[in-house]
């Protein structure tokens, strides 16, 4: 018979055996690498130039501009890439071996441009693999996506086969480019700041791991309705049970449609396919003229949801980013927001006002 009254007494009073109080209710995402640190990151810059980056740590963004190349890059420590954001090249050998030191440096196993189709193969005479293209997405033009893999774990996709079955499946459906019927005691709105709350817990129920800080307070209250519209669907009880959001890259007129979950026990009822329509709105009356996403090759509910509402297959990137708890490969999907057959009436509600800003990395 144990004697648990007792035993909590002692343990009470003993403060070197008491529990230590908790200091932060949000969890850190769980690495794909034992090794890996989110506290305390050393990431290299250049060759004998280095910083210290403290806290949690999803990468950085660096410019680098010389003689022959300007560069924007971000060094995505979380999912161990470097991403490049913009670039110029008069010569391109120097830049693409920049390119190849600074990924070396930081132990980073896969590179990723969105190359254009004047230098596209450029990057192919260095080892680059062209993964899918995203159509409409530079004003209208075409961006090549092009990758170099630096490990062959990086490179190899475990599902591949399975992943490309999955396409072949989808592409026997109908598209349904219509405007989905919402289902009585749900509400479709923007989410406010009020709903944080509800879409933190969304996000966490739904995301093991996540290639951005989505599921911290201080990141998503910063780029609400700033760098990205956020549409929610709430239930009777106002509980946010779906979100999405638009990522607005404003210079190029187009945006990326992401940060999209449902809460387990809502799934099967389209409430995706209605964020992503009424979110498709917002853009065009915001004068966009492109949406595109990467979504989870694995996930036949998110791939069959853009099938649907008539976006284009254009490629897979393999082993682009981590979500649960490991790399996934990510399926692109991009639509023009040019042509309707019938403009959506405007809607009474209140709108956010949507300004350029610095896209998120």
């Amino acid at each position: 018979m144990s004697n648990a009254p007792a035993a909590a007494a002692e343990l009470a009073a003993d403060p070197a055996t008491r529990p230590r109080p908790t200091l932060r209710d949000e969890a850190l995402p769980k690495p794909i690498r034992q090794n890996r640190q989110l506290g305390n990151v050393q990431l290299v810059l250049d060759k004998g130039e280095t910083t210290d980056v403290l806290g949690i740590v999803y990468g950085l963004a660096h410019q680098i501009k010389t003689a022959d190349y300007k560069l924007r890059v971000f060094l995505d420590h979380y999912n161990r890439r470097l991403k490049i954001l913009e670039y110029r090249a008069t010569d391109y050998r120097p830049m693409i071996e920049k390119l190849e030191f600074l990924a070396a440096a930081n132990k980073f196993d896969k590179i990723t441009v969105q190359a254009r189709k004047d230098d596209w193969e450029q990057f192919l005479r260095h080892g680059y693999v062209l993964e899918g293209l995203l159509k409409y997405v530079n004003r209208g033009k075409t961006a090549y996506m092009v990758s170099k893999f630096k490990s062959q774990r990086r490179i190899q996709s475990r599902g591949l086969i399975k992943e490309i079955e999955l396409i072949e499946q989808i592409m026997q459906r109908d598209k349904r480019e219509e405007a989905p019927a919402l289902q009585p005691g749900y509400t479709l709105d923007f989410a406010r700041e009020d709903d944080i709350d509800g879409m933190l817990a969304l996000y966490r129920r739904v995301f093991k791991t996540y290639p951005s800080p989505l599921t911290y307070r201080e990141y998503l209250v910063s780029v609400l309705h700033r760098d990205a519209i956020f549409r929610v669907i709430r239930n009777r009880r106002g509980q946010v049970v779906a979100a999405a959001s638009a990522e607005l890259h404003a210079a190029n007129l187009s945006a990326e449609l992401t940060d999209c979950a449902t809460h387990p026990d809502e799934r099967g009822k389209g409430l995706i396919s209605v964020l992503l329509h009424a979110l498709e709105d917002d853009l065009r009356r915001n004068g966009y003229q492109c949406a595109y996403t990467m979504a989870r090759a694995p996930s036949y509910g998110m791939n069959a949801a853009f099938h649907s509402l008539g976006y284009e297959f254009n490629g897979r990137m393999v082993n682009n980013c981590d979500i649960f708890g490991d790399f996934e490969d990510m399926n692109l999907w991009v639509k023009s927001l040019r042509v309707r057959k019938s403009q959506p009436k405007a809607g009474s509600e209140k709108k956010p006002v949507l300004v350029a800003h610095a896209q998120r990395q």
